[in-house]
């Protein structure tokens, strides 16, 4: 963060006042209401998605600002904090929402997957990527909440190499990591396909950014 002026630094808008007790919204969350079954334990984003904050993360993700990595992993680990803080203990391992093979292709990186490692490696916390996509989506933004929730049902499933990470000494709390959390529908079903594979373990999930 120490690499951001001070007047950047302002600008951001820290989500500090959680109020929906299951992903932490700055709001009434009607998503977390209506939702039949919910797979994750809790979740926590760091800034709220303004038009600011767009712009960083379009920056990051289209324009090719890979240096951007340490700040957005550092107010990342910020949702971790007030995760741990919120729901207790550390976690065990870490792992971030898979993009689609042709997506991958085409910005070079996971952008989730980029700050989750950093950050996973500063607090000492084994980095695995537990989760693939079944199949490819049309890009969620502009869709309806029907729309998004539709999409992403049942569309990821444990990697082929889950069994390696559930040989490793017993990890019980599994933390998701994505860039942004709208409906929760993403992460609640990455958190199935965990608990497919993984039925003993507590799933929790971060952002970076909340709609």
């Amino acid at each position: 963060m120490n690499r951001l002026c001070g007047a950047c630094r302002t600008r951001i808008p820290w989500i500090w006042a959680p109020m929906c007790p299951v992903c932490g919204r700055p709001g009434r969350c009607v998503d977390c209401l209506r939702r039949k079954l919910t797979y994750f334990k809790g979740a926590r984003c760091a800034v709220q998605y303004r038009d600011e904050m767009r712009d960083w993360l379009a920056d990051y993700k289209y324009r090719g600002a890979e240096r951007y990595t340490g700040v957005m992993a550092a107010m990342l680990s910020c949702a971790m904090e007030q995760l741990r803080n919120d729901f207790g203990g550390a976690f065990d391992l870490i792992t971030a929402v898979p993009l689609a093979p042709g997506r991958l292709e085409e910005r070079g990186f996971n952008q989730a997957e980029r700050m989750a490692a950093a950050m996973a490696a500063w607090y000492g916390i084994p980095y695995r990527p537990l989760l693939k996509r079944t199949r490819d989506t049309e890009k969620q933004s502009g869709k309806a909440r029907q729309g998004r929730i539709a999409d992403m049902r049942g569309l990821f499933a444990p990697a082929d190499d889950i069994p390696a990470a559930r040989s490793l000494s017993g990890p019980r709390r599994i933390l998701i990591a994505d860039d942004i959390y709208t409906t929760g529908s993403t992460m609640n079903d990455c958190a199935r396909a965990i608990l497919q594979a993984m039925p003993g373990a507590e799933v929790y999930g971060i952002a970076w950014s909340r709609t």
